[in-house]
């Protein structure tokens, strides 16, 4: 019953119903409240008083003027369909079919009859559409143009198997059979005769003409007719008092003005910098044509649980409908990153109780945009509430007018506004009892035939049933961007989130905060993910580790830098000569800070090395930086020395300290060149070894402390990077990027040997790649940007790497494709990620293949010793496969680990 036949129903009973101040009040001219008509009232509560608030009544009367023959005007919803339809030139989208198993005596040319009745009675199942994008008229055919017949297709002659393929493939192809709006009837309908008593009767409406409400018209005259007339009986059915061609008139004139201007201004409001479209993680590429095939999940949730959650509606004044769409909110928030939720939902717009009896597109969609964000679940709800009456209250505004005035590009990969819909009132079978699946004509049992061709409009569609019995769910997803077992995932989690609040105590509490993930998931997620536990020696110091090295190759080749080389003999007596002269005239302690100010050079690592072999721990400045960059980290680390080499020195014109230019040898070079004693320093591998300032993107840099263990962790605990005599890492990092400590710990205590690549040769790809090649580089780092610019040059030039490591931000998955299969490609290819605070890395993951539907590169496992948890910003555990929003980038957690 619509809500003004219920106002009008209510007041011949003696209740005049109204709404003040947002309540819904009513007054008798009764001794009582009639009971049924209470109940009825109590379900739709919520919807009348937006009905009532709305100051629409619907009065201006629909007057008949439609005649056979005539050119009249079409309703926006079919101006909408008809230019689709132009636009891809014939379309099966918006095919309506309904497929039933026939058993029994079924008389054809009875069916055949009662159609050309239904035909007769309902003129837009015989209006065409002519015209152009500026004047689209319909022009209802005269019955005796109208040629209907049931397409029969015998079937019987053929084996059961072979007979059932066909059945399928008839009923698919029927499907997927676009109308010819310019000149078909607006309904077929067709017979596969499987046996003598048995077959399949189908039919097929196009929307053009029809909802889901006339659907069910379609049907009720159609079992009407066919037992009036099988028993000799009377015409059953009343006599149209309009049609629908004079509502489309009455819409185009009564839908303007000061009503469509006041509704649509809200929705204007409403959807101001609405987002395109939801950021649902995707499982595949999003095509650039939609391809429409769905699969479905469907699930049930028993009385125990859906009793609660009615009660629970009910005390926060809200329909079942309303509470189970923040449910689906709340879901969907969780699974996409977003507290910006838009759901669209269907409404059957036939508020004129002349408007029930008559076949024809009347459906309107509303578009439901939900906050997720809310401290306490009662202003969840009383959001919730909100948004559904206003939307209730400005429902008249056609969706199709809504696209074109919010001037919503066209986009053949998506709807409009919104992609994912919920329903509650839409049919499993063909009626509204528990039954649907099965009913009966004299002598004749329909069933509902099932075909594995399903057709998605949406990329998800919700359908969502509450009765005595509990809740069905239906899930129908569009198989081009959805795996079935990302769906039943949803379907899990929004159970779950409908268990949370039906146990629900506490209306205070945060709605993110309700249960998603089962035990498993969590147990998965915090125990099994992170069982990275690695036992390895962590009792050195780095520099310790280095001259373990010295001893064992003193005349491998540790750095290399343009014309210069040095080994690691030399390089660790340099390195000596200097610490123990800033041993002996700053009187180092553990975990004194030094600065380095020093681009990619000899120098630069010498002085590095000779800071912690004094017992200190340098804080790396990069010369390059702003002056007050520079002076805001050597103030807020207090530094009192910081070693330079070249030109860097006049960088620091801002720095009082004392300045000790690493290059003037002639001040250290008389020192010894034996090994500190860390014993007499009473230094250890939880000293620091090195502070290294954050980019300050959001604030002032803030200074990150590291200590030996930490980079022993980062080094020694790992597998992705063994090192050896032999290997050669290239640096190309700033001193003051933390990859610097990967790039050259990672050689020098593991026995390789370090290029420091030249910022010159940097900036060229040729010379780069050149030199790459000429020292036999095995190991490398390029940050993403650098990669990016980089790579095209490069590509043939990488294939002698045993090891690329690229990371620092997310991976381009074409361009990563691209590198993955190239020839010849490195041995080993790694996406790396950690923030500074983590010591570099915190995870890598090694790539083989990129396929071609992932939408995003894997970032791998989490480093030995590491634990990795994907949180929303509740510190909640996000589903596997969703966005976590704790960190920056965002991280997906995969779905395959």
């Amino acid at each position: 019953m619509s809500l003004l036949k219920l106002v009008q129903s209510a007041a011949e009973q003696g209740v005049y119903l109204y709404e003040e101040q947002g309540q819904l009040n009513y007054e008798l001219s009764v001794s009582e409240f009639p009971a049924q008509l209470k109940e009825q009232i109590l379900a739709v509560k919520s919807e009348l008083i937006a009905f009532l608030s709305d100051g629409v009544t619907h009065d201006a009367e629909i007057t008949h003027s439609a005649r056979e023959g005539d050119l009249l005007d079409v309703s926006f919803s079919q101006f909408r369909l008809w230019f689709i339809d132009q636009l891809q030139g014939g379309t099966p989208e918006y095919n309506m079919p309904l497929a039933l198993n026939v058993t029994g005596q079924l008389n054809l040319p009875l069916v055949t009859s009662v159609f050309n009745t239904i035909i007769e009675r309902h003129m837009v199942l015989r209006s065409v559409y002519i015209g152009n994008e500026q004047n689209i008229r319909q022009y209802i055919r005269p019955m005796a143009e109208v040629e209907f017949a049931i397409n029969c297709v015998d079937l019987s002659h053929l084996q059961e198997q072979t007979q059932t393929k066909e059945v399928q493939r008839l009923v698919e192809a029927d499907l997927v059979t676009a109308f010819d709006l310019a000149n078909d009837i607006m309904l077929r309908v067709s017979y596969i005769k499987r046996s003598p008593d048995s077959g399949v009767l189908l039919f097929n409406m196009h929307h053009i003409a029809s909802d889901g409400w006339s659907m069910q018209v379609l049907l009720k005259e159609f079992f009407a007719l066919y037992h009036a007339r099988e028993q000799g009986l009377m015409d059953p059915l009343a006599a149209l008092s309009i049609q629908y061609a004079d509502y489309a008139r009455w819409q185009q004139e009564h839908l303007a003005g000061e009503l469509l201007d006041k509704q649509m201004a809200y929705w204007i409001q409403q959807l101001a910098e609405a987002p395109a479209s939801h950021t649902l993680v995707l499982d595949k590429v999003r095509p650039k044509v939609k391809q429409h095939h769905g699969g479905v999940v469907t699930g049930q949730l028993p009385v125990s649980v859906t009793q609660p959650l009615l009660q629970l509606a009910k005390a926060q004044q809200l329909s079942p409908f309303m509470l189970l769409h923040g449910a689906l909110s709340l879901l969907l928030s969780r699974h996409s990153n977003s507290d910006d939720i838009v759901i669209g939902t269907p409404v059957a717009n036939r508020q004129m109780s002349d408007l029930e009896p008559l076949i024809g597109f009347f459906a309107n969609t509303l578009v439901l945009r939900a906050n997720t964000r809310h401290e306490t679940l009662s202003d969840y709800f009383t959001h919730i509430r909100k948004v559904h009456l206003d939307a209730q209250a400005n429902q008249d505004v056609p969706f199709e007018h809504l696209v074109e005035r919010l001037n919503v590009p066209r986009n053949s990969a998506h709807n409009p506004l919104f992609q994912i819909i919920m329903t509650t009132d839409s049919d499993f079978g063909v009626n509204d009892t528990e039954e649907s699946a099965s009913f009966g004509l004299p002598n004749v049992v329909l069933e509902t035939h099932e075909s594995s061709l399903l057709h998605a409009k949406f990329d998800l569609n919700i359908d969502l049933r509450i009765s005595e019995r509990g809740m069905s769910m239906r899930w129908l997803y569009d198989v081009s961007l959805f795996e079935h077992s990302h769906i039943e995932q949803l379907q899990e989690h929004f159970s779950r989130i409908l268990s949370g609040l039906s146990q629900l105590k506490d209306l205070h509490s945060d709605p993110q905060r309700l249960p998603l993930l089962s035990e498993e998931e969590l147990a998965h997620q915090i125990h099994t993910l992170n069982n990275t536990a690695q036992v390895f020696d962590n009792t050195l110091c780095l520099h310790q580790r280095f001259e373990q090295q010295a001893a064992l190759q003193p005349d491998g080749v540790a750095l290399r830098c343009g014309d210069e080389q040095l080994s690691y003999a030399q390089l660790n007596a340099q390195a000596n000569q200097l610490a123990h002269y800033l041993r002996a005239s700053h009187e180092l302690q553990p975990d004194t800070l030094v600065g380095i100010c020093a681009e990619r050079s000899l120098e630069m690592v010498i002085g590095m090395l000779a800071i912690l072999k004094a017992g200190g721990a340098y804080v790396p400045l990069d010369p390059n930086y702003p002056r007050e960059r520079l002076a805001y980290m050597a103030q807020d680390a207090q530094l009192q020395i910081v070693l330079t080499q070249g030109s860097a020195h006049q960088a620091l014109s801002n720095f009082v300290g004392e300045q000790i230019a690493i290059e003037q040898t002639d001040r250290y070079s008389h020192h010894c060149c034996d090994n500190p004693n860390v014993k007499t320093q009473d230094l250890g591998v939880h000293n620091l070894a090195y502070v290294i300032y954050t980019s300050g993107t959001t604030g002032n840099p803030k200074g990150v402390m590291v200590t030996h263990s930490n980079v022993n962790h980062l080094i020694l605990a790992q597998s992705y990077y063994r090192g050896g005599q032999g290997k050669c890492m290239a640096h190309c990092g700033s001193v003051s990027f933390d990859v610097t400590t990967f790039e050259l710990w990672g050689p020098l205590l593991t026995g390789a040997s370090v290029l420091i690549v030249p910022q010159q040769v940097l900036l060229s790809p040729t010379a780069f790649g050149q030199l790459l090649q000429a020292q036999q580089v095995t190991d490398m780092f390029l940050t993403v940007g650098l990669y990016n610019q980089y790579q095209d040059e490069l590509l043939g030039q990488l294939g002698g790497l045993d090891n690329l490591y690229i990371g620092g931000d997310a991976l381009d998955p074409s361009r990563m494709r691209k590198q993955l299969q190239a020839h010849p490609r490195p041995k080993r290819v790694f996406n790396a990620y950690g923030p500074t605070e983590c010591t570099v890395l915190a995870i890598v993951g090694e790539l083989h293949t990129l396929a071609p539907e992932c939408t995003s590169v894997p970032l791998g496992r989490p480093l030995n010793n590491t634990r990795i948890y994907i949180l929303d910003r509740h510190l909640q555990a996000v589903p596997q496969g969703s966005v976590g929003r704790s960190t920056s980038p965002a991280w997906v957690l995969p779905k395959d680990i």
